[in-house]
């Protein structure tokens, strides 16, 4: 969501009520902070309200996402950065003699050949615990460095593709 976006919500409601609308996803406190990080500050005295007191235009300022301004610390915004280019991972039964050495170069020459687009999606994520076999969590480990991804993008895809096959049954 975009800041200017926030500060005309603000008009009319309190952070802590914007805060908790689903197109947010950011506590009133993470709200404030990247508020006041992307330059805004809010004054009590006189009239009420969030004014920006930074560097630069404002109109620039309120064009970007408020997820630029947002520092994670131990509550994290719920938006998830999402690689475009992604390649489709290989078959969890097949084994890999890569070795890091290899993986890294693998990474390196991919990152060389195309730099990835980035897009910002809102996803809502619930957390999940499991057990998982040592050497297959291993290989994950270096699928997701050897593709530029983190694990559980990996574990997601895994589940999606192979849910959807259970469909096509």
């Amino acid at each position: 969501m975009k800041i200017g976006e926030i500060l005309e919500l603000i008009k009319t409601d309190t952070p802590a009520n914007i805060a908790k609308k689903a197109d947010v996803h950011l506590s009133e406190k993470l709200l404030r902070k990247a508020l006041k990080k992307a330059g805004y500050e809010y004054r009590n005295s006189g009239e009420k309200g969030w004014y920006f007191v930074g560097e630069g235009d404002e109109e620039t300022v309120q064009e970007q996402l408020i997820y630029d301004f947002v520092t994670a610390g131990k509550a994290k915004a719920n938006v998830i950065t999402t690689n475009i280019n992604k390649e489709p991972i290989n078959d969890t039964n097949q084994r890999s003699n890569v070795g890091i050495k290899r993986g890294k170069e693998q990474v390196k020459q991919a990152n060389e050949q195309s730099a990835p687009t980035i897009e910002r999606t809102n996803v809502i994520r619930k957390r999940s615990s499991f057990d998982m076999d040592v050497e297959l969590m291993k290989e994950l480990k270096i699928q997701a460095i050897i593709h530029d991804r983190t694990v559980y993008e990996l574990v997601e895809s895994a589940v999606r593709h192979y849910l959807a096959e259970l469909k096509g049954k």
